[in-house]
């Protein structure tokens, strides 16, 4: 049992039929420094369970709001142990990643994005704005979010984990490690070590 403030507390219950456990605020009867261990029903217990949720992960600023919302929703799917759902939303992270960089990349300036985040990837790459590998990386990754989106067969918590390191990895390729690289070399123009170009 956890004190809150003397008078309140939230207590932690295992059933016994199945062995899990649940966390309840309440107001135990007497102070919960002589609570023993059986239930003190002489006060106050919510009804409804406190649902714990793990922490959403730290993530780059240089990360786009929406795509940051869309891989954390992701994160706490496959944390919940919603596997199909989180593999559906690290697709979505992606697909919304590769419009972000049609949106704000000066060099695709009056260019229409592909439906399709596959054919959108696959454009990036044929117009030299991502690299080979990232275009590869990034394809993979959709195929597997595809499955757990449209697939019969349950989508597997190792199978929602790879598909995090994916998309986590891929993120940090689009917008982290360019962001970056242009930090320094505006530092390095303002220095005069380069020449802008």
């Amino acid at each position: 049992m956890a004190n809150i403030d003397g008078l309140n507390a939230e207590v932690f219950f295992i059933c016994k039929a199945c062995g899990k456990g649940s966390i309840y605020q309440g107001q135990p009867a007497s102070h919960i420094s002589n609570v023993t261990g059986e239930l003190d029903r002489g006060r106050y217990f919510d009804q409804q369970a406190i649902i714990a949720l793990p922490d959403y992960p730290i993530m780059s600023e240089d990360i786009p709001d929406r795509v940051r919302d869309l891989f954390r929703q992701a994160v706490r799917c496959r944390q919940l142990s919603l596997f199909d759902a989180a593999g559906a939303m690290f697709r979505k992270t992606i697909d919304v990643a590769t419009k972000e960089i049609y949106t704000n990349d000066p060099r695709l300036s009056g260019k229409k994005a592909a439906d399709a985040p596959r054919a959108r990837v696959v454009a990036l790459g044929q117009l030299k704005v991502l690299d080979e590998d990232i275009v590869e990386l990034a394809d993979v990754a959709l195929m597997d979010g595809n499955d757990a989106a449209h697939d019969v067969d349950p989508y597997t918590s190792i199978e929602a984990e790879a598909l995090q390191d994916l998309t986590d990895d891929l993120l940090d390729r689009l917008f982290v490690k360019p962001a970056r690289i242009a930090r320094v070399k505006a530092k390095q123009i303002e220095s005069g070590q380069r020449r802008a170009q």
